[in-house]
Order: structure tokens, then C-alpha cells, then sequence
């Protein structure tokens, strides 16, 4: 079974390689495309155990991936795991180019179109999802935009898509501020939900939606700004109390086959609202293999054989999830030193860290002492 694992360096990239390693994936069999534009030849993802170094390769742009794709095509086909959105529409976008070589996630619906916020949120509305209502705006139109607080964001979800973009406002004359500092020509801007919690719905959809796996969702503890890479719990999704057949008529109807993550925010009142779809690996999936469901593997292995592995889909066991090295200053300054360090060794997954594969974890506090 010979995978292609195409991010950046990434702890989602990372997290990916070890959930195939662990599920015995042999390492010569694991190609990894790294998209970076600074060329690093040397990273966390070329020390993990689980992957050649010389199977490493990098790239500067996603404009590059469809063309080494087709260069290290072989007659064997070869299955893709998109671990960031710029490789996902890159993927996707190309299906019909790449199915002679490779087995890719793929969608009935257009792949650019899919990569907007805007239609997105149409598409879950469809669904029989709660949505904030939303608008685009740009500096000529900022002022038929009339409810406030709102938050702003960018258009679409690809590299190159400033996450600065991500800001709550609270009147016009901010909003004008914020468009007039940002270097995209128009945002997306959203009624800002006060929320009791953020939680994802991480899984992998086969068939075109016709077999839908969630096995749990996450429920953000300690959330950094702009991102829901924080420290966070994952729990067997029949403890959450939310109508999980919405979902699976969302990737239905838009005919999804590939690993997604669903983010939600539930307001005050317990309702539940749509915020966007994530069609590729999600930062957080690692969680899902430390609690005992590898998504990954069963996309891989469901490409090769038109079947299920025969391993659990169900997440028995709640897990925390740090992701430490980004944690760290937050995280001591919200609970102290000696709580975190708690927290640390309560957490059954990490995002660099793991005992079995160090030498990641290794190399980027290293780099990140050099630099200080």
C-alpha cells in the first residue's frame, strides 16, 4: 500500500505519517510532499521514524503539486492524503488528470467553488444547519454590512488566506479600518456568536457521503487566537448532544470522499451554528488515533481494497490533546507552570511530542532555541 502524504511542516503533516506508521504502513512505502516556500531541506518531518529521509520532498508552491505528481506517477496507483486546503483544491481540482495514478479524495462539487466561506455556509444551510448570517464586503460596500459585533475573515480557506484577517469589530468605522489594513480585496464578514463552546466533528467520508465515520468531536479548552489548534478534549461522539445526520447529508450533497473536519460554536442557548468544512486532514486528527480510531489508515485502506479494515470506528475513551510547543506561553500564563506540566502528562496526544517517535519532537525544540 503505497501512500502520498502532501502538506506543509506541520504537526498535521506529522501526525498523518505516525497514524500510517503505526498502523504498520511500511516507511518505504510513505512519499511525503512538502509545500514551503523558504525550501527547507532539513525539518521535524524528515526525522520522525516513520519516513525515509530520501522519500521527503519539497516544494514552494501548490502550484508545484500537480506537476510532481504526474513526474513520480508509477503503474501502481498510489493514495492521497492532503494535510492543508492549498493541497487540498490542488488535488481535487485535478481528479480527472490524476485517477489514472493515483487514488485521490474527491468531490462531485466544484473544488474551487468549495474552498469559500460564502459557499460553504449556503451549502449547510441546505443541510439543516444553523448559520450566522454573513455578507462579503470590501472597502467601496463596507457600509451596508449593519451588524455588529461582527467578525471578520478571509474568503476562502487556501495558503495565502491571511488568519490576521480574523478579527472581532464592533462598529463601521472599525470594520472600514480593518479593510483599509488588509491586503486582501474583500473579506467575509460574519455576526459574531457569543459562544458556551467550539467543538469539531472530525471523520472520514466514503462513498460520496454514503458512509459517513465521526467517531468523536473536539471541545476546545484553551483556544490561541485566529486558530482551534489549542489544548482541547476529544469524547465519543455520542456524548455530544447534536443531530449527526445533518452532517452526513452535508458530504452527501456535496459528494465527499476524503478525510474533513465540521467547526461549530454553540451559543448561549445551546444552538448549535455551522462556521466551515475542512476537506483534508484536520491540525487536530491525531487526538482520533490516540483515542483508538486511525482515520487515515482506513482511508487508505478502504481506497486499496473497497472495504473497512478490520479495526474500530468507535471512540470508546476521552483524550487530551496538547499541542505543547505552541501551548507552552499560553498555557503558562492562563494556569501556571505547575499546571501545565499537569496537563502535559494528562495528555494522551500531542502535536510534536510522542514517546515513540522523538526525534521530531527533538529537532523543533532545537531549532526553536537556536533561533532564540
Amino acid at each position: 500500500m503505497k501512500v502520498v502524504v502532501i502538506g506543509g511542516i506541520h504537526h498535521n503533516t506529522l501526525g498523518v505519517i505516525r497514524s500510517l506508521g503505526e498502523a504498520r504502513v511500511s516507511r518505504e512505502n510513505i512519499q511525503v510532499v512538502l509545500v514551503d516556500e523558504d525550501l527547507r531541506k532539513d525539518n521535524m518531518i524528515r526525522h520522525s521514524k516513520y519516513v525515509e529521509k530520501e522519500n521527503v520532498y519539497c516544494l514552494q508552491s501548490d502550484d508545484d503539486i500537480l506537476v510532481w505528481l504526474k513526474k513520480n506517477a508509477e503503474e501502481e496507483k498510489k493514495v492521497i492524503i492532503c494535510c492543508s486546503d492549498g493541497s487540498a483544491e490542488a488535488v481535487m481540482s485535478n481528479c480527472d488528470v490524476l485517477l489514472e495514478s493515483y487514488k485521490t479524495p474527491s468531490l462531485e462539487f466544484n473544488a474551487n467553488q468549495m474552498m469559500y466561506k460564502e459557499t460553504q455556509s449556503a451549502l449547510a444551510k441546505s443541510a439543516g444547519f444553523h448559520v450566522p448570517i454573513s455578507g462579503i464586503v470590501s472597502a467601496d460596500n463596507y457600509q451596508s454590512w449593519d451588524i455588529f459585533p461582527c467578525i471578520t475573515k478571509p474568503t476562502k480557506s487556501v495558503a495565502g488566506e491571511g488568519k490576521a484577517d480574523i478579527r472581532i469589530l464592533n462598529d463601521q468605522n472599525e470594520l472600514r479600518i480593518m479593510l483599509e489594513s488588509t491586503k486582501a480585496t474583500e473579506l467575509q464578514v460574519q455576526q459574531y456568536i457569543e459562544k458556551s463552546m467550539e467543538f469539531q466533528l472530525i471523520g472520514c467520508s466514503l462513498n460520496g457521503g454514503d458512509n459517513v465515520i465521526i467517531p468523536g468531536f473536539t471541545h476546545i479548552i484553551r483556544q490561541p487566537n485566529n486558530t482551534n489548534t489549542g489544548y482541547l478534549k476529544y469524547s465519543p461522539i455520542i456524548q455530544l448532544d447534536f443531530n449527526i445526520d445533518n452532517a452526513k447529508s452535508f458530504l452527501k450533497k456535496i459528494g465527499y470522499n476524503g478525510l474533513f473536519s465540521m467547526e461549530f460554536i454553540r451559543d448561549k442557548n445551546g444552538k448549535d451554528y455551522f462556521l466551515e468544512i475542512n476537506l483534508r486532514n484536520d491540525g487536530n486528527a491525531y487526538c482520533v488515533e490516540s483515542a483508538g480510531v486511525n482515520l487515515p489508515y482506513i482511508w487508505c485502506f478502504y481506497q486499496f481494497h473497497g472495504k473497512m479494515p478490520k479495526m474500530s470506528i468507535q471512540c470508546q475513551n476521552e483524550v487530551y490533546f496538547m499541542p505543547e510547543l505552541s501551548d507552552f506561553k499560553m498555557g503558562i500564563r492562563t494556569v501556571g507552570i505547575s499546571r501545565w506540566i499537569v496537563e502535559f502528562v494528562k495528555a494522551k496526544s500531542h502535536a510534536v511530542f510522542n514517546v515513540h517517535d522523538m526525534k521530531p519532537f527533538y529537532f523543533a525544540v532545537s531549532k526553536r532555541i537556536l533561533k532564540k
